[in-house]
């Protein structure tokens, strides 16, 4: 809730008087300062329900090679991949790039605390729906969507980050009707 509501924030904190520490009366009943000030108190409870065909499904294990260490194949580390990204096979391009392994779980290590590296690929249908926000009441335009999400790390050949990002931005630049954003792996 950092920017995008902080009109908001200020417009509740204006309700008050200059010098006052109380906390800001009541905006009036249906407007849209009074639909967010009900939702900050927590006297509306906001949920999301996701769709069956948004959930990642069971997890699957797959190794790759954390940036940590160089591309030293004898790091291969488990990680875990939702079996819905793996299933979808217009991401087959991004999911190489991405240097995945079959995971051997004999032989490739399991690091605690290790977040590895992630590219989260959103795909759009191109059809667009009227929503209301349930927030704050206010109508807006929602792009349909599905995104997919890929643990990425080094190869052999590619042992930079930025290198392995830019294969992955070259992979979902083939589709056309894509977009992708990254996180750094955490150890």
């Amino acid at each position: 809730m950092a920017k995008r509501f902080k009109n908001l924030k200020y417009a509740l904190k204006t309700l008050r008087s200059p010098n006052s520490t109380q906390p800001a009366p009541d905006a009036p009943q249906g407007s849209i300062a009074r639909e967010f000030q009900d939702y900050q108190a927590g006297k509306r409870v906001i949920q999301y329900p996701r769709s069956e065909d948004s959930k990642p499904g069971s997890l699957e294990t797959v190794s790759i090679l954390p940036f940590y260490y160089a591309g030293d194949d004898t790091k291969q580390t488990l990680v875990k991949h939702s079996q819905r990204s793996d299933t979808e096979t217009t991401l087959d391009g991004v999911q190489t790039a991405c240097n995945q392994l079959t995971a051997d779980l004999d032989a490739h290590i399991r690091l605690e605390n290790f977040i590895p590296a992630k590219a989260v690929v959103t795909v759009f249908s191109g059809t667009e729906t009227q929503e209301t926000s349930r927030i704050t009441g206010i109508r807006y335009n929602k792009k349909a969507a599905k995104s997919y999400t890929f643990p990425y790390g080094a190869s052999a050949a590619e042992k930079a980050e930025r290198n392995v990002r830019q294969d992955i931005v070259a992979a979902v630049n083939l589709l056309t009707n894509a977009s992708v954003s990254f996180s750094s792996e955490k150890i």
